[in-house]
């Protein structure tokens, strides 16, 4: 089952504070978000954060799919 479900995937909450970062010239966040995504199904316990859903203080972020 751990190889048809990723453990990490690219999250809102995780893209929103590597953009935040890069916009600030500070790009380790986008670098480490594709260093863990290269790699979705191994288990990296260095990174085990990255595979939790946000914490629920957290306000949600609106996304959408019109255009």
């Amino acid at each position: 089952m751990d190889q048809v479900n990723p453990k990490y995937i690219l999250r809102n909450h995780l893209a929103q504070a590597a953009i935040e970062k890069a916009q600030g010239d500070d790009f380790s966040e986008v670098t480490k978000l594709l260093q863990i995504l290269s790699r979705p199904y191994d288990e990296q316990l260095e990174y085990g954060i990255y595979a939790l859903p946000p914490s629920p203080d957290l306000n949600p972020v609106a996304v959408s799919c019109s255009s």
